[in-house]
């Protein structure tokens, strides 16, 4: 049962991963690559709760800075200045970001809502989901957790050991992102690759590029 409830973790975790953190927050919101309809985007922002993002506002507002200063001093989480440990096993806060990276962003309710409320949004599917089974737990909430965790410390540390790289086997643990310079060098718009699995299914279903 153990088992199972892993790999249905796992399959769950790259729903998640696709959907709620590559396509909305990463593509959508970070960088405005194309329009999501709203049902869509309640529905991602529910994943990245499951998954402890938490305030999603605060991701988007650091992955904003971090293009501007990308593995520069000012980078919220270049693994040459603030430490390879430390990146790998941060979660980023919005406090350390300045207000300009987040200005539009306040401006959505339903971030806003995350933003405060993350925290108590977070412990009740917790609670409800260990209170329904042990096990229904760990693939819904902890696998989900876990992976988000790996996959986004991954891509930091591991992607920018030497500047912003391709590591194809990233795609992985982050929805065909693991080309990551060319992430860097065209993040305006979706660019694909034959292992972008969340810019395919960008592509797929939100025709209203920009």
């Amino acid at each position: 049962m153990l088992f199972l409830s892993i790999l249905l973790g796992i399959l769950w975790a790259q729903i998640i991963s696709h959907f709620g953190a590559s396509i909305l927050l990463h593509r959508h919101y970070c960088h405005k690559q194309f329009s999501v309809p709203s049902w869509f985007e309640t529905m991602g922002l529910a994943m990245l709760m499951i998954a402890v993002i938490r305030s999603p506002i605060g991701w988007i507002a650091s992955h904003r800075m971090h293009h501007q200063h990308s593995d520069g001093p000012n980078d919220p989480h270049a693994p040459k200045h603030v430490g390879y440990w430390k990146v790998l096993t941060t979660t980023w806060t919005l406090p350390k970001i300045p207000a300009k990276y987040a200005r539009d962003l306040y401006k959505n309710p339903k971030l806003v809502f995350c933003h405060n409320h993350w925290f108590k949004i977070v412990s009740v599917v917790w609670i409800i989901s260990f209170i329904i089974s042990p096990y229904f737990f760990i693939a819904f909430a902890l696998v989900p957790f876990v992976f988000a965790k790996i996959g986004f410390g991954l891509l930091n540390t591991v992607a920018h050991s030497n500047g912003p790289i391709n590591v194809p086997w990233l795609n992985l643990f982050i929805a065909g992102e693991g080309y990551h310079k060319n992430h860097h060098d065209n993040f305006k718009r979706v660019v694909l690759h034959k292992w972008d699995t969340g810019g395919w299914l960008a592509k797929k279903f939100f025709i209203r590029t920009k």
